[in-house]
């Protein structure tokens, strides 16, 4: 028999890869769309949309494996492991992508970001000087760099612990402490 810990892992990493593959296919579908579609706000929105589904996915399985019942803990370790892996799967197609497949895209994706954020600052009203500094800042910095790369997954890992926890809290439900005391 296994334990809940071990099946926790297993049903992590089982969900893990399924959402990293079903990230890598959307974004492949958003590529092969252009790069408009790519940079669409609301499209690139829709993969974490996939991937909180199926977290969710992975801690109702791994409540069914528990009979019924999960802990606070185990929810958030199955949760977490799912976002985890996922968006490392994710994070290293696109750093792949960018950086060795197609660097043209790339720099398309930069230069267009370029353009939304002068035309953004210019709707706000923001001086010349102020433009002009930003988008040198801005063009002089290498945004798809690994350490970039590296940090983005950091900082949206603990975003993903804060989802992690909202979710587990969600769907836990404890076994209640005098279960068996009856039966027997």
């Amino acid at each position: 028999m296994t334990s809940p810990n071990q099946t926790g892992s297993k049903v992590g990493l089982t969900y893990g890869l399924i959402g990293g593959i079903a990230m890598i296919i959307y974004t492949l579908c958003l590529y092969m769309a252009g790069i408009e579609t790519f940079m669409n706000f609301a499209l690139a929105f829709l993969v974490y949309a996939i991937i909180i589904a199926i977290a969710v996915m992975a801690g109702i399985k791994q409540k069914k494996l528990n009979g019924g019942y999960l802990s606070f803990g185990e929810a958030l370790k199955t949760v977490f492991l799912t976002f985890v892996l996922a968006f490392l799967l994710s994070t290293l197609f696109n750093y792949v992508l960018l950086n060795y497949i197609d660097t043209g895209f790339r720099d398309e994706m930069s230069r267009l970001t370029l353009e939304k954020v002068e035309s953004f600052m210019r709707k706000l009203g923001a001086p010349e000087s102020d433009i002009e500094k930003a988008m040198e800042n801005a063009g002089s910095a290498d945004n798809y760099s690994f350490s970039k790369t590296l940090l983005g997954y950091g900082m949206m890992c603990i975003i993903f612990c804060i989802i992690s926890l909202i979710i587990a809290a969600i769907i836990k439900k404890n076994k209640p402490p005098f279960d068996n005391a009856f039966k027997e």
